[in-house]
């Protein structure tokens, strides 16, 4: 008779991963896609990383993600749509509509700019795509990122065949190249679940995804894949990691998988920052009970000799320009 660890075992599974060191030291990273991108982003921020994520809103379709990139390779804008008195930018997210046509353009061309220059001194791109299900625009015939709550009936929804996701990383991946030709690519897959779609939907798209991912990486082996959706689905199997929805990961969830990204691309030193970034970010979160000012001034005092060592071993983190 197996006892109760051994049975507990049986209802785990230990998704391996094999460790790719591609950081050493805290470096500037940027994140597009889904918002599991800025999930992801948010702890590194935690750990006085610099980041920039989604400076387009969240992206979920590989083709829109080809599209925005090819739009920051070559400083041009997207297709403007007009509807009720507005200019839309569907390729993006909600917030890139307004009554001026020239005031969109210029918020545009400002993150278009940002997004180049903070590309081309990243250490890392990391890249989440969230589904494989698009919208066409039929007037334009043009595929969107963001219905932007203009009527359903303009639009069709499509599933992207395999051959055209691949073909789009393949575009995200060139237009990566020509603005930085040395820094790390890593694509995941986003754990949320789009229920929306239905629930044999969310499967295919997944599915599609996940093919078209596995193609490509086994022809550009210079890039890398991080299993976050496996990991969710075979060692977080269980509804306790979830949101209330179903359908988003919760903290727990996300924190696991960081830590897992952390395993599988920091080396010691890395991992040695990380640990450290984390103590002081929970002391400069810690929220004082007392009142006594000499215990507050004190414990300030206390606080800003820690920054200061932090600093000073890693002069680099994006919490250095907190120094006095």
């Amino acid at each position: 008779m197996k006892n109760s660890q051994d049975f507990k075992n049986q209802l785990y599974t230990q998704f391996p991963i094999q460790e790719n060191t591609i950081w050493t030291n805290p470096e500037n990273l940027f994140f597009m896609g889904s918002c599991f991108s800025t999930n992801i982003s948010e702890r590194f921020n935690d750990h006085f990383i610099e980041t920039l994520s989604n400076p387009f809103g969240t992206i979920f379709s590989p083709d829109a993600l080809a599209q925005t990139f090819q739009h920051i390779q070559n400083q041009t804008l997207p297709t403007l749509i007009h509807y009720e008195n507005s200019e839309h930018a569907l390729l993006f997210d909600t917030s890139f509509q307004h009554s001026n046509k020239d005031t969109l353009e210029i918020k545009i061309k400002q993150n278009l700019r940002a997004a180049h220059d903070y590309l081309d001194k990243s250490n890392t791109v990391f890249i989440t795509l969230g589904s494989a299900w698009v919208y066409k625009h039929l007037e334009s015939n043009e595929l969107v990122g963001n219905c932007q709550k203009i009527p359903q009936n303009q639009f069709e929804k499509i599933i992207l065949p395999i051959e055209h996701i691949v073909e789009n990383l393949n575009q995200i991946h060139k237009s990566i190249r020509a603005i930085s030709t040395q820094c790390n690519i890593v694509f995941t897959i986003s754990p949320v679940r789009h229920l929306r779609d239905g629930i044999s939907e969310n499967v295919l798209s997944k599915s599609h995804l996940i093919v078209a991912l596995q193609s490509f990486i086994s022809q550009n082996s210079q890039c890398h894949y991080f299993p976050s959706y496996e990991i969710f689905n075979e060692e977080l199997r269980d509804h306790r990691y979830f949101q209330p929805d179903l359908a988003h990961p919760n903290e727990l969830a996300i924190e696991y998988i960081f830590k897992r990204l952390i395993e599988v691309y920091g080396d010691e030193t890395f991992k040695e920052f990380m640990d450290k970034a984390s103590a002081l970010n929970q002391l400069m979160n810690h929220k004082l009970k007392t009142t006594d000012p000499i215990q507050i001034s004190n414990w300030q005092q206390n606080l800003e000799k820690k920054k200061a060592e932090f600093i000073y071993l890693y002069p680099n983190s994006a919490i250095s320009n907190q120094l006095p």
